[in-house]
C-alpha cells in the first residue's frame, strides 16, 4: 500500500453493480442458513422463537468483526446461557463443535480445489495435505472417545463441555443435519465469491470455481489471524497475493496498475463482506446492550 497513491485506490475499477448488489443481499440471507443449522443443534434445549437464533449468529459475526481477537466466540456463550438455560461451558462445546464443522467442510472443500486450480501444486503436496487432514479428523475422534482421561481441565468443567457435546453432535441426525447445511452455508459462500470476483473486469479471467474456492479458503485463514476491525490489511493482503500468484500461474503481466486496481477491490470486497455485521449485527449487539444497562438499572449493586 506505501507505494500506491491513495487519491488512486478506488478509482478506475470496473465492475458489474447489480451482481455485487446481488452479493451482498446473498451475505444478508445466509445467515437464514446458519440460523436453521444453530437451531438444530440446540433442539436439545429450551424451544425459542426462530428468530431468537438470528441473535447469537449475528451476535458473534460483529464482534469477531469490530474486535480483536475473535472475541465474539467466547462472549457468545453468555446470550445462550441466558436464554436457553443452558451452562457457559455447554455453549462454549455447542459453538465450538459448530465451528469444528465449518473448518471440516471448507477444508476438505479446499483440498478437492488443490487438484484442480491454476497453480498445479502437484500430487505429493495434495496427498500431504490430505493425510493431515484426516490425521487431525481422526486424532479429534480419539480425543472425544477418550474425552475423560485426556482432556487436561477441571472435571467441572468437562462435564459441562460433554453435556453440550452429548445434546448436540453425538445425536447423529444434529450431526449430519449440521454437516449438511455446513456443506450448503459454503457452496454458497463459494458461489458468493465467484459472482464477486466475476463483477471485476480485472478479476474474472482468473475466476475459475476452483481458484475461487482457493481464495475462500485464504480469506477464512485471514480471518484466524488477530486484527481488528474485520481483519483489515491482513484480509487485503491474503487477496491481493493470492490473485497475483494466480496472474503469475497463468502467465498474465502483473504490475503497479494492477496492483492498485486489485488493491482497490480487496477494499471493496471486505466492506461487503463486513456490512451485514456491522449492520445487521450491529442492531442485535445495540439490543443486548440495551437490555443489559436496563436490568443493571433495575437491579443495581448494592
Amino acid at each position: 500500500l506505501k507505494d500506491i497513491p491513495l487519491n488512486t485506490l478506488l478509482k478506475n475499477v470496473d465492475y458489474n453493480l447489480n451482481i455485487l448488489i446481488t452479493s451482498i443481499l446473498l451475505l444478508f440471507l445466509i445467515n437464514i442458513i446458519k440460523s436453521i443449522r444453530l437451531r438444530i443443534l440446540l433442539q436439545n434445549y429450551k424451544k425459542k422463537n426462530f428468530s431468537f437464533y438470528f441473535r447469537p449468529v449475528l451476535l458473534r459475526q460483529f464482534l469477531n468483526t469490530v474486535f480483536f481477537f475473535n472475541i465474539g466466540e467466547v462472549i457468545t456463550p453468555l446470550v445462550l446461557k441466558r436464554y436457553i438455560k443452558c451452562s457457559y461451558f455447554e455453549g462454549l462445546s455447542i459453538l465450538f463443535s459448530e465451528r469444528l464443522i465449518d473448518l471440516t467442510v471448507i477444508t476438505l472443500i479446499f483440498g478437492v480445489s488443490l487438484i484442480f486450480n491454476d497453480f498445479n501444486l502437484g500430487n505429493e503436496i495434495i496427498y500431504i495435505y490430505f493425510i493431515i487432514y484426516f490425521f487431525l479428523i481422526f486424532s479429534f475422534l480419539f480425543l472425544v472417545k477418550f474425552k475423560k482421561k485426556l482432556f487436561l481441565v477441571p472435571k467441572k468443567i468437562t462435564q459441562k463441555i460433554i453435556s453440550g457435546y452429548n445434546l448436540s453432535i453425538k445425536n447423529k441426525d444434529i450431526l449430519w443435519f449440521s454437516f449438511l447445511l455446513s456443506l450448503v452455508i459454503w457452496i454458497v459462500f463459494i458461489f458468493i465469491d465467484l459472482l464477486i470476483f466475476k463483477s471485476f473486469e480485472i478479476t474474472s479471467q482468473i475466476a475459475t470455481i476452483p481458484n475461487i474456492i482457493f481464495l475462500t479458503g485464504v480469506m477464512v485463514f485471514s480471518q484466524f489471524i488477530p486484527a481488528a476491525p474485520a481483519s483489515v490489511g491482513i484480509f487485503n493482503f491474503f487477496i491481493i497475493k493470492t490473485i497475483e500468484a494466480f496472474y503469475i500461474a497463468q502467465g498474465v503481466s502483473y504490475d503497479l496498475s494492477i496492483k492498485i486496481e486489485l488493491t482497490s477491490i480487496s477494499i471493496i470486497v471486505l466492506v461487503m463482506y463486513i456490512i451485514p455485521d456491522i449492520t445487521w449485527g450491529g442492531y442485535i449487539f445495540y439490543k443486548e446492550t440495551l437490555v443489559n444497562l436496563k436490568k443493571i438499572s433495575i437491579n443495581p449493586k448494592r
